[in-house]
């Protein structure tokens, strides 16, 4: 059955196979929603995977890496 004008469809893979789901204007909206922030998310990992691998890479091989969530202690404490 052929798909009326300026209707939504969703396509994805699952199990290597191509599904596709009609989907109304409102659900539309809210997929397209969920797709930009899970491409924000993915720019966001990306960045931090590489500021992680030019920390490992390049810091002095005795050089301790500071865990995450913890601030170095001052040299004046």
């Amino acid at each position: 059955m052929p798909q009326p004008p300026n209707a939504w469809r969703w396509t994805r893979k699952v199990r290597a196979k191509t599904v596709t789901r009609g989907l109304s204007a409102s659900k539309a909206a809210l997929m397209k929603e969920a797709i930009d922030n899970q491409r924000a998310i993915d720019l966001i990992i990306d960045e931090m995977r590489l500021i992680t691998q030019k920390l490992i890479l390049e810091s002095p091989e005795n050089t301790p890496i500071p865990e995450p969530g913890r601030r170095p202690k001052s040299s004046l404490s």
